[in-house]
């Protein structure tokens, strides 16, 4: 998917990666779905299909600067260059903002980990990880170009919170994501519903393939 210039590709559960002339972003890259360094990585949190060291070791070159919430202190990571970050925080690497963005559930403790928001080529994006429907959505209303929501509803919000939240937002575009294979191969997942409900509301919903 193309917008704005930026190259967005969903690479399979969590995995995005987000390309600008040659400059990549990748969040939470798994083992099977990411091919080539990054410039840019950011981890959400440390459950399996989001942290994989094995794929952080292809992903992280010289240059690579990865980004983890402050949980990750004391654990062994392949990059040489990494940022801890708070939740809120807002920091500069390499020319892009980066906020780490509450993210939490029943399954997901406050503070073990975070979504992110990032603006690359004056475009906001939206990680959100493995959230719930959480009220702090409310605070990013009106400043997202691209949100990506997950919809399988297990860990994560199922399909009718991913409309609520993204009308709390108000993105200019809704990617569904953190749904079918490797994990969820049997889920369910409404996405027709999802992209009537939100273009009825005249949020465009772009569904990718894996």
């Amino acid at each position: 998917m193309n917008y704005n210039g930026l190259e967005f590709s969903w690479k399979g559960h969590s995995t995005v990666k987000v390309e600008d002339e040659g400059f990549s972003l990748v969040v939470d890259p798994f083992n099977g779905y990411v091919d080539r360094e990054a410039e840019l990585v950011l981890v959400t949190h440390d459950h399996e299909g989001h942290f994989d060291p094995e794929a952080l070791e292809k992903v992280c070159g010289d240059s690579t600067c990865l980004v983890v919430p402050e949980s990750f202190e004391g654990k062994e990571l392949p990059c040489r260059d990494v940022e801890y970050v708070t939740e809120g925080e807002v920091i500069d690497v390499f020319g892009v903002e980066i906020e780490a963005v509450p993210m939490y559930n029943g399954h997901h403790e406050q503070g073990d980990g975070f979504g992110y928001r990032f603006v690359m080529n004056k475009t906001s994006v939206y990680i959100a990880g493995d959230t719930g429907l959480i009220k702090e959505a409310s605070q990013l209303e009106g400043v997202i170009d691209v949100a990506f929501l997950p919809v399988e509803g297990v860990y994560t919000m199922d399909v009718e919170d991913a409309i609520q939240m993204a009308v709390r937002i108000k993105p200019s575009v809704v990617v569904p994501y953190h749904y079918g294979e490797p994990f969820f191969p049997d889920a369910e997942v409404d996405l027709r519903g999802l992209r009537a409900e939100l273009e009825d509301r005249n949020i465009r919903c772009q569904v990718l393939d894996s």
